[in-house]
């Protein structure tokens, strides 16, 4: 299931040819923002997609330091080649892999960035367990995931209980609230948890609204997909009940779409500053 699922996952990221736009941008540089970063410094920018992270952070850290990118995808990493060399950056390196692939030596780095993507991991203890040894002493990890009460999913996931009986797995489940990032994060040894929250909601149209959901069977999650072992019928009922829950939602034809971003950091101190 893990290897038809990550081929998902990068064929889903390979569409994305038109990544940039307003909101993207703005909310991937606000992680940036969230910490100091020194000159000098060795920054991990994992799942750095087309490179927006990567490219801030290596303004920031100078000609001596250097930026690692990493992500699943290579349409994606084609976008960032070209942007870095728009940007006329010189110490950003950039390797396709998956995460789960990923090895470096312990205590390679300052900072470890990842935007928006935490959720796709497989093992997410796991991921935070590497990234605590890859960090140097006094180093920093940053990430932004959603709340699990975040976009119209959580409609469908009660939809599909109450009418099939069936657990859809919610993207944004394990890192929903901060209470839950900072466990997993202190799991793995971190300190000084900090979870920011900011609301990036907006209106929708009746319309815009029912089709986040097509009534189809994609539903890219790692821990499953239950709507594969619905009947076509199943799932026209399901989307029935869906387009009937946006009209009863909807104000003067519009719908709220709750955004609510969590911007996470947190460090790996000596133990001697505990």
């Amino acid at each position: 299931m893990f290897n038809k699922y990550k081929k998902q996952i990068t064929e889903f990221f390979n569409y994305r040819k038109q990544y940039d736009n307003e909101f993207t941008y703005n909310r991937a540089i606000k992680l940036v923002d969230c910490v100091n970063l020194s000159e000098g410094e060795t920054v991990l920018d994992v799942a750095t997609g087309t490179a927006i992270v990567a490219i801030a952070a290596s303004s920031l850290i100078g000609k001596k330091g250097k930026v690692i990118g990493v992500d699943i995808s290579p349409v994606m990493l084609a976008q960032a080649r070209e942007k870095i060399a728009k940007a006329d950056v010189s110490n950003i390196e950039l390797i396709e892999s998956d995460i789960d692939d990923l090895e470096f030596p312990d205590n390679s780095f300052d900072t470890i960035f990842c935007s928006s993507s935490v959720p796709w991991f497989i093992d997410i203890p796991g991921v935070f367990d590497n990234w605590y040894r890859w960090l140097k002493p006094e180093g920093k990890i940053v990430f932004s995931c959603y709340s699990e009460k975040s976009f119209l999913t959580p409609k469908i996931v009660q939809l599909c209980q109450e009418m099939c009986n069936i657990e859809l797995p919610d993207w944004n489940s394990i890192t929903g609230t901060p209470e839950k990032c900072q466990q997993l994060l202190e799991s793995s040894g971190f300190k000084n948890v900090v979870v920011k929250q900011e609301q990036l909601g907006h209106y929708l149209t009746a319309e815009e609204a029912k089709n986040t959901w097509k009534g189809d069977r994609i539903w890219i999650n790692p821990r499953g997909n239950p709507l594969l072992d619905l009947s076509d019928e199943q799932l026209a009922q399901l989307k029935l009940a869906y387009d009937a829950e946006i009209d009863q939602l909807a104000t003067e034809k519009r719908v709220w779409e709750d955004i609510t971003i969590f911007y996470v950091y947190a460090y790996k101190l000596n133990h001697n500053n505990l």
